[in-house]
């Protein structure tokens, strides 16, 4: 007979306001979920019995609370063999309880509640500024370090925050600039997703062969692919009218060009911004999802190659991830899409 020692297992290991409690929750916990997604904020969700009441009593949590996290798998891929995923730090935003039987949810996020970054709406205007510039000053109101990956740093001569939350406005701002945002482990960070497409995988998940639970895999008319951008404007001081088309490589040659109407500095960033405008149109076009037995490796912004479903097939890069812990064990769920090489 297998001894629970030698079992194979995932545990949830949790310090709560900087006091280890790992132990004290073992018995209760029966629901965990970790959203690890591009865009959006980590969230925790914790789920535990209170037959006894000590978590709408003396062990309530309150707003602000600081939670850490992480997973830890035991016997998962081979006897003797631990490791852990680190899900980061996080902040109680939701406390709530029903039953019978009595049972308490504890949700927490990645950025802390008093900032005001995500709810907190205000209006300010920047003169002759940076995007890095914004995001430090945004980072450092909501309490967070910056972390910017991006190789390029867009210069603005005025840029308007009007009634937005500071996440709202610089995930709006980022997103037209070819950049993604993301809040994790008390950071702030930006970076080209482009640059986090050409990395290598870290993984094959290959049909028939690795642990998938579940797959779909989209294609649709409505996101069929646009060839080229071509953007179209005229110049405020010659009144020169100017146009940029930018067309990746291995394009069909026929097919619809997406026409914008934008200004830009010169023409060769109007190139470029041709470039950023097909990226966001084109991006969804191979989309999936998978369900995995547990996986520690997977997170949001790596890639992995897909394989054994036909047209399906190549890299993809991971836009969330979602780990469990519950009835059904451990199990991992990924949203990817696939990455355009250009």
């Amino acid at each position: 007979m297998e001894k629970m020692q030698d079992a194979r297992r995932a545990v949830l290991v949790l310090s709560y306001n900087g006091k280890d409690v790992t132990a004290d929750i073992a018995e209760s916990l029966t629901a965990l979920v970790y959203m690890d997604a591009t865009g959006q904020l980590d969230d925790l969700n914790i789920d535990l019995e209170d037959r006894d009441h000590n978590w709408q009593g003396p062990w309530s949590p309150a707003e602000g609370d600081k939670i850490k996290a992480e997973i830890r798998t035991i016997n998962w891929d081979g006897p003797g063999e631990i490791k852990s995923l680190p899900l980061g730090s996080f902040v109680v935003d939701t406390f709530d309880s029903s039953g019978p039987p009595d049972v308490v949810s504890i949700k927490a996020l990645s950025l802390p509640i008093s900032s005001g970054a995500k709810m907190e709406k205000r209006s300010k205007a920047w003169e002759k500024t940076t995007l890095k510039t914004v995001s430090q000053e945004i980072a450092k109101r909501a309490g967070l370090k910056l972390i910017y990956e991006a190789a390029e740093n867009p210069s603005y001569s005025r840029l308007e925050q009007a009634l937005q939350s500071d996440f709202g406005f610089l995930q709006e701002t980022a997103t037209k600039e070819g950049i993604a945002i993301k809040v994790s482990g008390g950071s702030l960070v930006l970076f080209d997703e482009f640059k986090y497409e050409q990395q290598a995988p870290i993984a094959t998940i290959t049909r028939g062969k690795d642990n998938v639970l579940g797959h779909s895999f989209s294609w649709s008319a409505a996101n069929t692919a646009y060839r080229s951008c071509t953007i179209s404007y005229t110049d405020s001081k010659t009144k020169k009218a100017i146009s940029a088309t930018y067309t990746p490589p291995g394009a069909p040659k026929n097919g619809p060009v997406l026409k914008i109407n934008e200004q830009a500095d010169s023409q060769a960033a109007a190139l470029q911004l041709a470039r950023k405008r097909l990226r966001e149109k084109n991006k969804l076009v191979g989309t999936g999802s998978l369900s995995l037995m547990g996986d520690i490796r997977m997170a949001a912004t790596l890639t992995l190659n897909i394989k054994g479903w036909g047209r399906f097939d190549g890299k993809y890069i991971i836009e969330s991830a979602k780990h469990s812990i519950g009835g059904s064990g451990y199990t991992t769920d990924l949203e990817i899409r696939k990455v355009l090489g250009w």
